[in-house]
């Protein structure tokens, strides 16, 4: 239990995808308490539209927004790939000389969100980088939903404590989509960047049939990474396949002509 002297600060990491849009607004309607007194936003590449929905955003909330960023891990990456220069690895999918396939561990979550968030929470509080923390307390609300309560970690500092309010709500992503859309807000995008390699296929889809520019700089950035970045010594790929990202095939069972149940399925076992 913090001691009463304690001053404490309630700060929410915004990422402006679908589970934060929500728990921001829901902030501000005072349907989760106690409001913010900041959001923070670590600004990596993301798509166009998410700079879009955040501009958006920014005008419907009560408490402040702060970017932040530790630089565009997407220029970071491509001049690693050309001279060699150190970078925080993306989870990038490798081969090795025998063929054999594996996966990066990923640090460019750590470098290029947390620590940024952390050193915005150090100055909102009001200590200066390398300063200890004393007398004072972080709460700082994540927008993980009920359906990803893996991707739940502890603070990486004494002085935050992790709070999951649609967890602790037992709400998922497709009800915060809802309550949107009940509330009169437009869907939010799914907020990542745009060359992650753990997006699925639905979303290369998605990003290739309505945002051409942003899907033609993830396959040249797929296509530049391939001979290796800094401390890498594999082929690297976007994709899980391992093929080039303008070579794997895209298409939903139903865009290969294949039947669904539906199709096939007289309706009787429904009635």
């Amino acid at each position: 239990m913090k001691e009463s002297s304690t001053k404490q600060y309630n700060v929410l990491s915004l990422g402006a995808g679908v589970q934060s849009t929500a728990l921001a607004l829901q902030c501000a309607h005072g349907e989760v308490t106690p409001m913010p007194d900041a959001a923070i936003f670590a600004d990596t590449h993301e798509p166009a539209e998410v700079y879009e929905h955040l501009d958006w955003l920014e005008t419907q909330l009560p408490y402040p927004v702060y970017r932040v960023s530790g630089g565009d891990i997407y220029k970071d990456v491509l001049n690693s790939a050309k001279t060699g220069d150190r970078v925080s690895n993306p989870p990038f999918y490798t081969v090795d000389d025998k063929g054999d396939r594996g996966i990066l561990r990923r640090k460019c979550t750590a470098d290029y969100k947390v620590v940024q968030i952390v050193r915005k929470v150090r100055e909102i509080m009001g200590f200066k980088k390398g300063e200890r923390v004393v007398g004072a307390h972080c709460t700082q609300y994540i927008g993980i939903s009920f359906d990803e309560v893996t991707r739940m970690k502890e603070a990486p500092e004494k002085w935050i404590t992790h709070r999951w309010p649609l967890v602790e709500n037992q709400v998922r992503r497709h009800q915060c989509q809802e309550w949107l859309e009940r509330n009169g807000y437009p869907r939010a995008p799914r907020s990542a960047c745009t060359f992650c390699p753990y997006h699925d296929n639905g979303y290369w889809k998605y990003l290739r049939d309505n945002a051409p520019v942003e899907f033609e700089e993830a396959c040249d950035f797929d296509e530049q990474i391939r001979g290796g970045i800094s401390g890498t010594e594999t082929t690297l790929y976007l994709h899980p396949e391992c093929i080039p990202l303008r070579e794997v095939d895209l298409r939903t069972d139903i865009d290969r002509g294949q039947l669904t149940f539906l199709d096939e399925c007289d309706s009787v076992c429904f009635l």
